[in-house]
């Protein structure tokens, strides 16, 4: 099974994410601030990919990417509610964009989203959640 660390001040956004990518067959924790991310990623052994919110109160999304690049490589599906979050006056653009996106272990989805564009977004950078369905399970 395939964990998944999501990340958003906004606690019903986050009961989503568990809740869809549980149904999936995904393990998925949950942090409500960056500082939360940075003690679950420090006791996790093992992560597939983290859902990162852009604008949190205190320190932002951009500042656990920064943490993650440089010391952990783990695919990032940013999630942001404006569409203005990446430009080029961002601070960190030119790195996120060229070690991240051109690389495949990056990509943004924006607020509000489809949960079939979540569905597809995550399993394009880590595929499908790794659990081997029932036999039963795959009867007509």
């Amino acid at each position: 099974m395939k964990t998944i660390l999501a990340v958003d001040d906004d606690e019903s956004i986050l009961d989503v994410l568990r809740d869809v990518l549980v149904a999936r067959g995904y393990e998925v924790l949950t942090a409500s601030s960056v500082d939360e991310a940075m003690d679950i990623l420090r006791q996790q052994r093992r992560l597939d990919l983290v859902l990162l919110d852009l604008n949190m109160p205190g320190k932002n999304g951009f500042a656990l990417y920064r943490e993650l690049d440089s010391s952990h490589p783990i695919p990032v599906l940013f999630v942001s509610g404006f569409s203005q979050s990446f430009s080029p006056s961002t601070e960190g653009f030119t790195n996120i964009w060229t070690n991240g996106f051109t690389l495949g272990m990056t990509d943004i989805l924006y607020k509000p989203f489809s949960i079939s564009l979540l569905y597809e977004k995550v399993e394009a950078l880590i595929g499908d959640s790794g659990l081997v369905e029932n036999e039963e399970t795959l009867r007509p």
